[in-house]
């Protein structure tokens, strides 16, 4: 994919504006001249037939999203070099993962953040899509005439990667840099191969939730295997215990109830854990 290049015969590629674990971003115009961003995802994972045409069988129930905290997307293609690329919604800002590099949100605004992919999230379970990759990289915060509001993108992007490939495969590309799931943010049945559903996206809110307000992650370890252990058995800390100055009860009772370590002790839906955060005086 080069600057200049027309795809779909209507995507006119303008410039790079980053690149991830999984692909490339750039920035195009549609012919009417509208913004939009395209990601291609890496030569790796991206040369699989099978691949695009599941990519494309499952772009059009995403394509059914429709809400303000989803980015929307246009249209999935292959490039004449054969790789996969799709056509999203062009988001004025940046992520949540650039924000925090300045430090942790004030509460009020961490939890106005969450309540917003919690919403985002509701809006997807009810057409059956589970996230299963929510992190702060894939939060964008856009700039709007109301104000900022967050915006969810590669809405099972994991699951189709490793059902097409294989998990064996996907785990020998992460090793070399490509990114398939992120241990800090999975879900302990996630990490023992269980089935996962809504409810795996409600743990990993309950880690950005946390990362927002305290800087941090609740579990920390330079070992994966370590790291899964916490996940696994290690208890929530309360934000008190990283920042004093965070002694919020209610804000920590349903910070440990999103970190549950089994599904069925966390909220039944995204909707419930919104309407908890709602219920806060902050």
């Amino acid at each position: 994919m080069v600057i200049g290049e027309t795809l779909l015969d209507r995507y006119t590629v303008q410039a790079l504006l980053g690149e991830g674990g999984m692909g490339v971003v750039y920035r195009a115009v549609d012919e009417r001249g509208h913004p939009v961003a395209i990601k291609r995802l890496h030569a790796e994972v991206a040369t699989s037939p099978e691949l695009a045409a599941r990519f494309e069988r499952e772009a059009s129930a995403q394509a059914m999203l429709a809400h303000p905290n989803v980015a929307g997307l246009h249209a999935v293609g292959v490039t004449d070099e054969g790789a996969l690329f799709f056509v999203l919604e062009y988001i004025e800002g940046h992520d949540l993962a650039t924000e925090l590099e300045h430090g942790p949100l004030v509460p009020l605004r961490a939890v106005t953040i969450a309540q917003q992919v919690l919403s985002g999230l509701h809006h997807a379970h009810q057409f059956g899509l589970v996230h299963r990759d929510l992190k702060p990289e894939n939060v964008l915060l856009a700039r709007t005439e109301g104000g900022e509001q967050a915006k969810l993108i590669d809405f099972g992007l994991v699951k189709m990667l490793t059902d097409v490939l294989g998990s064996n495969e996907c785990q020998r590309l992460t090793r070399t840099g490509v990114v398939f799931g992120t241990p800090q943010y999975m879900a302990p049945e996630q990490m023992l191969a269980e089935p996962v559903d809504a409810r795996t996206d409600l743990y990993a809110v309950g880690i950005v939730l946390f990362e927002m307000l305290t800087g941090q992650r609740p579990f920390e370890a330079e070992e994966v295997t370590e790291l899964w252990q916490a996940h696994l058995n290690a208890p929530v800390p309360t934000l008190g215990e990283l920042d004093p100055g965070l002694k919020l009860p209610d804000l920590d009772a349903i910070l440990a109830t999103l970190l549950a370590k089994r599904p069925d002790e966390r909220f039944a839906s995204a909707h419930a854990a919104r309407r908890a955060l709602e219920s806060l005086a902050l």
